[in-house]
């Protein structure tokens, strides 16, 4: 923290990278704590993506400095929204034009520009308030870098082409070996036998991999089949209990595809599994209390769309299976950082499962590998499954056929999910019906820091 402190007496930024899961917001808590009891500032401003991350930063800025962070009269800071600074009220920041202010930037990969190449709303908006605001600001990423390969707003570049410059750096290994984050295992579910029936022709294939190569076939395909699903719950909840022998209050997350194919979800491990289940979405206007309750609680499962993929502080996850149809490496990175967070009670690892999909394996092979790098671009995945929930089910589903469609609502800000991931699931839709046969279900396993840490 000190390091941070003796920057801030000759710069004004500072740019933190730090692996998701490691910590950052408690950080940048302590540095503003510093920063108050030093006479240097006299006001705290956060700014975050979005409004569950906006309520998670409010709460530890107010339990570490131990003073009101409300906004209101008295409080020593406020947590907001970048999406605030849209909406034309503004008065908060009007009112700090006279004082000293530490401006906390989380998750400024979401924001774009700078003063030579235009960015998007947010990233126009930090350049043109916080700039003339802020006596410091302290960015945080976890994975700095943007789909759409626009330059991050406040980072630094060598040249245009090349990697972000960046103060300080703590990678994964990093933050295991210190024992700040938990040594993730990922289990990639691989099919033997695949076997396609539709328009009356039949097709069989080996492998995952074999089956996406078929231009005919869809990631959305595997996600929208029943067996498949079901045998990455199945292992998922068979590990979940086996780590709640010893820490009963050990959680898991289920990302979706879409809000059917969430609630589908949700019924299959309450009706298969017997599992607890909490479903949160944007389209719920308690999902914050939602994720509160589940964060204090000892439910099972909490299933998502896109709500707990990023910034959301939930310790007590350990498992997480992957059943998102968006498969880019940032956002592969922030779910890994949901369930790695390390607690007392609890052990050093945790379990991350997904499809033998080739670009998800690389990413897993590659997260000893630092991310300072900007402009990586993936393709996002602008396909949704449309599910209709199973309606008393037992035993082991059967294959079904899959509706699939490519909706055009998908909207991102570059770097991957946001709350319109979860609408309009039944607009017009192409629809693609098949029957896929599923057999011989076959899990790799990913060992991840090998060079430096034990094998589980």
């Amino acid at each position: 923290m000190n390091s941070v402190i003796d920057h801030f007496n000759h710069h004004k930024h500072y740019f933190c990278l730090a692996t998701p899961g490691a910590g950052k917001t408690v950080m940048a808590a302590t540095v503003g704590k510093m920063l108050l009891e030093s006479g240097k500032i006299d006001y705290i401003v956060c700014l975050s993506p979005s409004r569950t991350i906006c309520e998670s930063v409010s709460s530890t800025f107010k339990n570490l400095l131990g003073k009101p962070f409300s906004g209101r009269i008295g409080s020593v800071g406020v947590s907001l929204t970048y999406q605030s600074l849209l909406n034309g009220d503004h008065s908060v920041l009007a009112d700090l034009v006279n004082s000293r202010v530490f401006v906390v930037l989380d998750e400024i990969h979401h924001c774009s520009g700078s003063e030579f190449v235009q960015g998007n709303a947010w990233g126009i908006q930090l350049l043109r308030q916080i700039s003339s605001l802020a006596t410091f600001t302290l960015s945080l990423s976890g994975t700095p870098w943007r789909t759409d390969g626009d330059p991050i707003t406040f980072a630094s570049y060598d040249r245009p082409d090349s990697g972000l410059v960046y103060h300080w750096e703590y990678g994964l290994s990093d933050a295991v070996t210190d024992k700040v984050c938990r040594l993730p295992k990922v289990m990639a579910l691989d099919a033997l036998r695949i076997t396609k029936n539709a328009h009356g022709s039949h097709e069989s294939y080996t492998s995952i991999a074999e089956f996406l190569k078929d231009s005919d076939n869809s990631y959305l395909d595997l996600l929208s089949n029943e067996s498949l699903t079901s045998e990455v719950l199945s292992r998922g909840v068979e590990r979940l209990a086996k780590l709640r022998e010893t820490s009963p209050a050990a959680g898991g997350l289920v990302v979706a595809a879409s809000y059917s194919h969430a609630l589908f979800i949700k019924q299959m491990l309450e009706g298969i599994f017997s599992q607890k289940v909490v479903l949160v979405s944007y389209k719920d206007e308690n999902s914050i209390r939602q994720i509160e309750e589940f964060r204090q609680g000892a439910d099972h499962w909490i299933v998502s769309i896109a709500m707990v993929s990023e910034g959301v502080d939930i310790p007590r996850l350990q498992v997480c299976c992957h059943l998102s149809a968006t498969k880019t490496e940032l956002y592969f990175r922030q779910l890994l950082g949901r369930i790695i967070r390390v607690t007392k009670d609890q052990t050093g690892e945790c379990f991350f499962y997904t499809l033998a999909e080739e670009n998800l394996i690389s990413y897993a092979q590659r997260l000893e590998q630092e991310v300072s790098g900007s402009y990586i671009k993936e393709r996002l995945t602008e396909e949704k499954v449309v599910f209709s929930p199973c309606t008393g089910t037992q035993g082991k589903p059967n294959d079904h056929d899959i509706s699939v469609f490519f909706g055009d609502d998908f909207v991102n800000d570059g770097n991957g999910l946001s709350s319109a991931d979860e609408d309009l699931v039944d607009a017009p839709s192409t629809l693609v019906s098949s029957v896929l046969s599923i057999d011989a279900i076959r899990e790799r396993v990913i060992q991840v820091l090998m060079n430096s840490q034990p094998t589980l």
